[in-house]
């Protein structure tokens, strides 16, 4: 027996059709709403490939037709999601109120040194959480600690959502530290987390990959789970984390100047990069920092004597 009818389908799709989150992939949604797992993959797996059809229409599409139980869970996944987005109309007046009242949030961040002003597409988070984000304004962590205190009295919240809201009410600096290049035990954010970050939107298996074509030592095991990269693919993974690092870089300019100038004294990349804690990510970050600070490094030509240890012999000793 169908949980939902024709009539709630109309109305649910009707009403996606001005969602900001129609073109969000349903695995993100369905992750989002800590619900079960949408099943079918692929990048037109969104609301937006579904909302067009009626309801009998929607059950003869080749994904759905006899079974019923995936219109539903289709169905399901879009009214839940519309949850964000119904509370949010009297929000933006209501913002001026609740920061006047105590918000966890923000006093997390004024004693971790957490700048309010950090914008949101630096923060590790899902792309559906960062829809609910931007279609509502939030573009930078104040403004996100304002909307989550909002949302947390009026819609249940799930996924990486409330998974930033509970680490920042807490306090928990081990759950900070894997949304915000924050450093467990010391204060502010930092450049080589943050680098490190710039990498965790790709899958393990992407990430894998793209340490491995940048000479990275890896395991066995994780060599044999590395993607196989094609060109093109490989061209799309480096697309998206030379936006990242670009971005970054733009942000943390004062500790990008201090960084390279460091390297150019003949400091170790390294050595400042060992904190990310994954061989894999730090060879990403390597690769692309040095990318981007072109000439900005200077140093010894490949052919002089390589400084034991030092950020040179590693850059000029790779193949």
């Amino acid at each position: 027996m169908p949980k939902f009818t024709a009539q709630e389908w109309d109305d649910i799709r009707k009403r996606f059709h001005t969602s900001i989150m129609a073109d969000t992939s349903l695995v993100s949604l369905a992750q989002n709403l800590d619900t079960k797992e949408w099943p079918i993959s692929g990048d037109d797996e969104k609301p937006s490939k579904y909302i067009d059809f009626n309801y009998d229409e929607l059950l003869m599409l080749p994904e759905i037709a006899g079974k019923s139980d995936r219109a539903d869970h289709l169905i399901g996944i879009l009214k839940e999601t519309l949850a964000f987005d119904d509370p949010f109309g009297e929000m933006v007046a209501q913002v001026e109120e609740s920061t006047s009242k105590e918000n966890p949030v923000l006093k997390t961040l004024g004693r971790l040194g957490i700048p309010e002003a950090y914008p949101m597409t630096l923060v590790n988070v899902s792309d559906a959480t960062r829809a609910v984000c931007a279609s509502e304004g939030a573009k930078t962590m104040g403004e996100f600690a304002n909307l989550a205190q909002q949302m947390s009295t009026r819609v249940v919240i799930g996924g990486d959502f409330r998974a930033l809201l509970n680490a920042l009410s807490h306090g928990d600096e081990s759950g900070i530290g894997q949304f915000l290049p924050f450093r467990k035990g010391s204060s502010g954010l930092h450049l080589p987390e943050a680098l490190g970050l710039a990498s965790a939107s790709l899958s393990r298996p992407e990430q894998l990959a793209l340490a491995k074509a940048y000479g990275a030592k890896l395991s066995a095991a994780d060599a044999a789970a590395a993607t196989p990269l094609t060109p093109d693919l490989q061209a799309k993974l480096e697309s998206r984390v030379k936006i990242a690092i670009n971005a970054t870089l733009d942000w943390f300019k004062a500790e990008k100047a201090l960084l390279i100038a460091d390297l150019n004294a003949g400091g170790s990349l390294d050595r400042h990069l060992v904190v990310i804690g994954d061989p894999a990510r730090e060879a990403i970050a390597s690769h692309h920092f040095l990318a981007a600070a072109g000439q900005s490094v200077q140093g010894p030509v490949a052919d002089e004597p390589e400084k034991k240890g030092g950020f040179f012999s590693r850059l000029f000793g790779r193949g």
